[in-house]
């Protein structure tokens, strides 16, 4: 048994396997490293074959010989081979799916779906793409012919149709699909007519009589009454736009499996809409199916949860970003409630395109690490705004234009001596005969140079947590991506209330390390941290062209601490501090303006944040200041 995975050892090709393999090869026109041949591995893995990354690729040939199908081991390569060349193709994009699937399914999951619903909805897609041009391809290498003759459907026969009498809607809806896509007659795959949807479970609420509320109480719980029967009404009304219909909803599959054949990544958001109905079926039923009745088993190895980089590869991909397709059967003059239900999709979490929020993000990635989804969450928002800071340096003449001969004399550079022109006049003097050519200054070349920032973020309880969507944050990474990207460095620190500090001791170029400070949050009183303010700055000299210090502090109006309010002993430190800093600047939530007239009176600049959809304007004005 192989030691790491429980499975059967792997045995060399044989000649027969080896045929298979290449013929498999030649008909997607591809080369992939030879796969790992394992009898009995089925039994194990819960799949006859499967597909992994690096790509790679595992079948077990006992499984296939034991149903009479050995000579369609190369249909069984084939299919896997797919999977590397088509969907998913490459890890990322595996994950970039399995993401889709979960967006458009968290509604109906509690808004955290499980991995095995996921990947098994995963698969089926990737699988019917797979196979539908799988049937293509083989049908063009057999010429006219009966469709069910060629292998991948003569597999499909044998191991896709459900049990007799099974009540799994899903599967039915998948194999329907491919009899459409196979052009295969109806009953070939499944029952002529589906399985009956489950009847839902009755749940009757006890509800306490309101005489029993102490009184103090009583308005409040008529209030979320009224709620939680008006989110009742709601919920009843989006069942009834979404009531599943497998023969309608199996077409709708096979189309959009010929749209999305060469886009598994949008496709997928549109099969999990399709989908997601039957899970809510099955939730509310009252009895659960607790697994999938029937189908191959995934064919997909690893589930492997993605990592910190993995994450911000995916969630860049603006098809992630996209809202979710209405479901295809709804009628052109639904409703937005009705497009809502259909698509199981959330409210859209902001203006450009996010629909799932972060606090849903984070629960779509239980096995991640949580500061690696908010690092991606928050770097992926800030990606559009993000643009390089810099500053002028003085300008400097440059030379390159030959101007006229001069007289070398000794004590010039030697190596300014011209040769050629030295050497025409006969004899060498130095000093006499020698000559050198002169430049003469070129236009003046503008020198950017990069810039070093010292972040404040206020994390305490007046501020948005980090992990609902802050703007202060959301800004602060902006801003930071924008110094990084210019080559320059950031030191980020966390304030809340007295003691409450954490953060960065130096300047760093890691964007990880400053986002994920940047989403420290305390949650407390505000009190700015006068003390190690004035420790960092204590007996600096004044800036210089040469040694600039760029200080920004993300708050709201509780920064009056700041200035010394409440915190009376350190009254005096943003102005000294500020006579060693190039430029000291406020970005603030503060709709009253009250820090207005005490950071003018310090020197600091000041620059307003309404919205989440202000913090590209803000950050433009800032990058202005900064720039000089």
């Amino acid at each position: 048994m192989s030691a790491d995975r429980g499975l059967p050892d792997a045995v060399p090709l044989t000649d027969q396997a080896r045929a298979a393999w290449e013929r498999a090869l030649a008909l997607w026109r591809v080369r992939v490293n030879d796969p790992e041949v394992r009898p009995g591995a089925a039994a194990v893995h819960g799949a006859p074959a499967w597909f992994s990354f690096p790509p790679s690729v595992t079948v077990d040939p006992l499984f296939l010989h034991e149903r009479g199908l050995s000579d369609e081991l190369w249909s069984m390569f084939a299919h896997e081979i797919g999977h590397h060349v088509l969907a998913p193709s490459t890890r990322i994009d595996s994950l970039k799916i399995r993401h889709q699937i979960a967006k458009a399914i968290a509604p109906v999951s509690d808004g955290r779906p499980s991995e095995t619903t996921v990947g098994r909805l995963s698969n089926m897609w990737n699988d019917l793409l797979v196979n539908t041009r799988l049937a293509q391809l083989q049908r063009a290498e057999a010429g006219a012919g009966n469709p069910l003759e060629i292998g991948i459907v003569r597999l499909g026969r044998a191991l896709y149709p459900a049990p007799v009498g099974s009540a799994d809607r899903i599967w039915w809806v998948y194999c329907r699909a491919y009899e459409l896509l196979w052009q295969l007659p109806p009953q070939t795959l499944c029952p002529l007519e589906p399985p009956a949807a489950p009847d839902p479970a009755t749940r009757q609420a006890v509800v306490a009589p309101m005489s029993t509320i102490k009184e103090k109480h009583r308005e409040k719980e008529r209030l979320l009454r009224e709620a939680q029967q008006e989110r009742a009404r709601i919920d009843a009304e989006l069942a009834s736009a979404t009531v599943a219909s497998p023969p309608v909803d199996a077409t709708l599959i096979a189309e959009a499996v010929r749209t999305f054949r060469t886009d598994p990544i949008a496709g997928a958001a549109l099969f999990g809409v399709i989908m997601a109905p039957y899970l809510r079926e099955i939730a509310q039923s009252e009895h659960p199916l607790a697994a999938p009745e029937s189908g191959a088993g995934a064919c997909a190895a690893s589930d492997d949860p993605p990592t910190a980089d993995e994450l911000g590869r995916m969630l860049a991909d603006q098809r992630l970003r996209d809202d979710l397709p209405r479901h295809p059967a709804l009628p052109d003059d639904a409703d937005g409630g009705a497009d809502a239900a259909s698509s199981s999709a959330p409210p859209s979490s902001s203006d450009h395109g996010q629909r799932l929020t972060l606090a849903q993000t984070l629960r779509l990635y239980p096995d991640s690490h949580a500061d690696a989804v908010l690092a991606a969450w928050y770097r992926t928002e800030a990606a559009p705004w993000v643009r390089p800071y810099l500053r002028p340096a003085p300008e400097r003449p440059d030379g390159g234009i030959p101007g006229p001969i001069d007289q070398w004399a000794l004590g010039d550079d030697l190596a300014e001596i011209d040769w050629p022109l030295t050497l025409r006049g006969g004899a060498v003097i130095p000093g006499v005969t020698t000559r050198r050519r002169t430049e003469l200054d070129d236009v003046p070349v503008r020198v950017e140079r990069s810039i070093d920032l010292d972040l404040y973020i206020d994390s305490s309880g007046s501020m948005a947590n980090p992990r609902i969507g802050s703007p202060a944050v959301l800004a602060g990474t902006i801003l930071a991506l924008s110094v990084l990207r210019g080559g320059g460095r950031m030191r980020v620190t966390s304030f809340s209330g007295t003691g409450e500090v954490a953060g960065m001791e130096r300047f760093s170029r890691n964007a990880n390390e400053v986002v994920a400070t940047l989403c420290l949050f305390f949650g407390r009183s505000t009190s700015f941290p006068l003390d190690l303010y004035e420790d960092r700055y204590r007996g600096l000299p004044a800036p210089t062209d040469e040694v600039q210090r760029h200080v920004v502090v993300l708050s709201d109006d509780g920064l009056v601490s700041m200035f010394g309010v409440g915190n009376e002993p350190f009254a005096a430190v943003a102005a000294s501090v500020r006579r060693v800093l190039t430029t000291g600047t406020l970005v603030l939530m503060d709709a009253r303006r009250r820090v207005a007239d005490l950071a003018a009176a310090n020197g600091y600049d000041v620059v307003y944040l309404e919205s989440m959809a202000d913090a590209p304007t803000a950050c433009a004005a800032l990058a202005e200041r900064l720039h000089g």
